[in-house]
């Protein structure tokens, strides 16, 4: 609709200047319906340009849309990750607490001597692969730690500190993003250490992990899951408000 008044325009511009200057010299019909035609076509493509101009203008307006979303995205991700990175150091301090990285929940517990059981002796070198792995983890030297954790429970097995390095690998999978590997690691840590104190929050981590794939069926019966082995847990109170 916009070329149409400007295409006549220009074509009664060039007839009158066509037709002036037939005056001064003669000018055949032929050679003036030529160049008509070319005028027309002239016209034509520059309304082509016109017309892909504005396109071009409408698919940028679009990109630069996109980009402001997909920045603020990107805002939202890292403070994301920024609180996992805090929640994990909280971790690391709170559960670390003891000499050799050996988390206080881990002593025998129970009332009356009956429940207690004796220390169980740790070998020098196993303390140390923990240990060193652990301090990878404590630098945020992710890879460093997973090799270290891995390298453990491949030597160690059933040692004093397999729970721990278990569940720091499923861990660090989180904090990286790598849910899918983060949901293997943790499942090993709940099927091979059902009693563990922390299996409350690996279930829970498997929970949020499924969420953050867009699974929410599975995160539904991940929450439920950790809801019906341990109602009165404070995960479980997490759980509930995903739940909602």
């Amino acid at each position: 609709m916009k070329t149409v008044p400007r295409r006549w325009l220009s074509l009664s511009l060039c007839l009158v200047l066509l037709l002036g200057a037939g005056s001064a010299q003669a000018i055949s019909k032929r050679e003036l319906e030529q160049r008509i035609v070319r005028l027309e076509r002239l016209i034509q493509q520059q309304s082509e340009m016109f017309l892909r101009l504005e396109q071009l203008q409408e698919e940028l307006r679009s990109i630069r849309g996109e980009l402001e979303l997909h920045g603020h995205g990107l805002e939202t991700l890292k403070r994301r990750q920024q609180e996992i990175y805090r929640d994990l150091d909280e971790r690391i301090g709170k559960l670390e607490s003891a000499p050799g990285g050996a988390p206080q929940e881990e002593q025998p517990a129970g009332e009356g001597e009956e429940a207690r059981q004796p220390e169980v002796a740790v070998d020098a070198d196993e303390q140390q692969a923990y240990q060193q792995a652990f301090a990878h983890l404590r630098k945020l030297e992710y890879p460093r730690a997973v090799s270290g954790f891995t390298e453990y429970l491949k030597s160690y097995p059933g040692g004093r500190y397999a729970p721990n390095a278990q569940y720091w690998l499923g861990e660090i999978r989180y904090v990286r993003g790598a849910y899918k590997r983060a949901i293997a690691e943790y499942r090993k840590f709940v099927e091979g250490y059902p009693d563990n104190a922390r299996v409350a929050e690996a279930l829970l981590k498997m929970g949020l992990s499924y969420r953050e794939l867009g699974n929410a069926r599975a995160a539904r019966r991940q929450f439920e899951a950790l809801l019906e082995r341990f109602p009165d847990s404070p995960e479980a109170e997490q759980a509930r408000k995903y739940l909602k």
